[in-house]
């Protein structure tokens, strides 16, 4: 599959950043849309920030780095003030607090969190402990939207995390996970094996994953809880988590035995085939197919990569999607919500989505 060119290039100047000065300004032009698309200019300006590269790029475009910088540190200081108040509200609760995804890699200071934009703080906390979470942040003035009985039981019975909570003074919504793909679908990971090797934040409350699970938890939110549309960010994230990580004596042997642990080997191998094809990911020779009954099967692995490969970057920024694109989509998110559902609670839940889209077609004034 031919990338356009501004999407190429993008990829080319996140992955090397030392190539920046050899782009003029029409080649930034298609950069700067693609990487806007793909909420990723300010993780673009902090990688050349490291590589001693932002004296390199043309001030116009310097403008819309610095722009996107601005709104990334204001997203940082939302996260840091809103763990700050849900640190309060959980005070003395007696269950492991594991976050996830962005805040963790802000607490840890990762290098994936310097510039990532967030929408959300996400909380992982054993199932058990749910009610007194849950009544401990709505006595704090946290609060879902009013939902409808089918939509309440699809939350607290069919997902993997509760109705995504909001607060009037937090520009951030916070979702609180029991574990991290919905319970009854396809892949099953044991929460409490996740919870069991999670690991301590120094002089904080909070726990992380242990990190073989957090590159797992990467690539089973991208290739296994989505329809990978448009999620160069969260590819970016798992590439920059592996090489961080890979460089820590035996992560490739715990990555292994906690994938066939976990059972999350076929996300682990797509993250890894995408993160290696469009970045160059180190990793062992072979590692993606040493991973025990990971690889799919060659008419899978003939659909699925053109299918990936065609939405997963942000679209050409000088054309509409195309017919290939769109049917691409629509495949992949029919495939996502098989895959989160058995099928009797997916045509019941298809039925519900379908009559309540015809009411309100009817309903338009």
């Amino acid at each position: 599959m031919t990338l356009p060119a501004a999407v190429t290039s993008l990829f080319h100047v996140l992955a090397h950043p030392e190539s920046a000065s050899r782009l003029d300004l029409a080649a930034w032009d298609g950069v700067v849309r693609a990487g806007r698309t793909a909420r990723l200019l300010a993780t673009l300006r902090a990688r050349l920030e490291r590589a001693g590269m932002l004296e390199a790029v043309p001030a116009p475009v310097r403008n819309h780095l610095d722009s996107d910088a601005a709104l990334a540190r204001f997203q940082r200081q939302a996260v840091l003030w809103t763990l700050a108040r849900v640190e309060a509200a959980l005070e003395g609760l007696e269950a492991p607090k594991v976050l996830l995804k962005g805040a963790a890699y802000l607490v840890q200071g990762l290098p994936c969190a310097e510039g990532r934009l967030v929408g959300d703080v996400d909380l992982l906390v054993p199932r058990t402990a749910l009610p007194e979470v849950e009544a401990r942040l709505r006595e704090e003035g946290w609060q879902s939207k009013s939902l409808d009985p089918h939509d309440e039981r699809y939350y607290r019975a069919w997902t993997h995390e509760l109705p995504p909570l909001r607060h009037p003074d937090h520009a951030l919504e916070l979702d609180v996970h029991h574990t991290i793909l919905p319970p009854l679908g396809k892949l099953r990971p044991a929460p409490e094996r996740l919870l069991a090797v999670s690991r301590p934040v120094a002089g904080s409350p909070w726990r992380v994953l242990a990190p073989a699970d957090q590159v797992l938890h990467a690539a089973a939110h991208l290739f296994h809880d989505s329809d990978c549309g448009n999620r160069l960010r969260d590819l970016v994230d798992l590439d920059s988590l592996v090489r961080g990580f890979g460089a820590e004596p035996g992560f490739w042997e715990a990555l292994q035995e906690r994938a066939h642990v976990l059972g999350l080997g076929r996300p682990l191998w797509y993250g890894l085939h995408f993160a290696s094809r469009f970045f160059s990911t180190p990793m062992p020779p072979a590692f993606a197919g040493q991973i025990r009954g990971a690889v799919p099967p060659a008419p899978v692995r003939w659909l699925m990569t053109p299918l990936i490969a065609s939405v997963l970057p942000p679209p050409d920024p000088d054309r509409l999607p195309g017919p290939g694109r769109r049917l691409a989509r629509r495949l992949l998110l029919a495939r996502a919500t098989w895959l989160k559902l058995p099928l009797g609670l997916l045509v019941q839940h298809l039925f519900v989505k379908a009559r309540r889209s015809a009411a309100e077609t009817v309903n338009v004034p």
